[in-house]
């Protein structure tokens, strides 16, 4: 989080003075910073106690980063490279052993993205977006044992193919900035002999969209 911070206080600043100087037209780049709320899909493990409900359950929920670049095809339509990325960590006692968890699911490919206006004036449009890619998942977890302290460690990773799909405001805030409010989800599942994980994610967050 004080990376996303940190890249937003560095970034919006400089974004906000290059856009306010060159006019947008329907040919245009843009570059959207954005962040928000996400919850994972995959259901909890079962036969689980309260603690360790407590604990999948909070790593299920976390934060959203979201990048993207694209180019303007027409006056509504575009293409665009899109990262989004979730993250949660996690602590707790579990069966009297000390369990510290942490999850990331990130997606990167292209979207097809349409930007419909809500009336007369441009000024809000409604945006959608639909796109393949990869999703790349990663799992760490320590068990740290209550009695003798000692600790075992898990480590996993994995890339598989998905999708994202997307839905929106955008308020116009000038010529080529504008306040983006959006729902997104990811689509996908690692599954083989030993494992059965949805990947999908569904976040809702805000962000700015510059136009250069």
């Amino acid at each position: 989080m004080r990376k996303l911070i940190l890249l937003m206080g560095f970034c919006v600043p400089t974004l906000f003075s290059m856009a306010q100087d060159n006019d947008a037209d329907k040919n245009s780049i843009f570059f959207r910073l954005g962040g928000g709320y996400a919850q994972r899909l995959n259901p909890l493990p079962g036969e689980l106690d309260a603690d360790g409900q407590k604990h999948y359950g909070r790593l299920n929920r976390g934060g959203n980063l979201s990048l993207q670049i694209g180019y303007f095809l027409t006056e509504k339509d575009a293409l665009a490279l899109v990262y989004s990325r979730f993250g949660s960590k996690a602590e707790n006692k579990i069966s009297g052993n000390n369990r510290k968890s942490l999850v990331n699911t990130s997606f990167a490919g292209i979207s097809y993205q349409r930007f419909i206006p809500v009336g007369d004036k441009k000024d809000i449009n409604f945006n959608v977006k639909l796109g393949p890619g990869f999703l790349f998942h990663r799992e760490e977890s320590t068990l740290t044992n209550g009695v003798n302290g000692s600790t075992k460690q898990m480590d996993y990773s994995k890339r598989q193919p998905g999708v994202i799909t997307g839905a929106g405001f955008d308020f116009k805030l000038n010529k080529n900035i504008r306040f983006e409010l959006n729902l997104d989800k990811t689509w996908g599942r690692i599954k083989d002999k030993t494992t059965n994980i949805n990947l999908g994610v569904v976040s809702i967050g805000a962000g700015l969209r510059f136009q250069f």
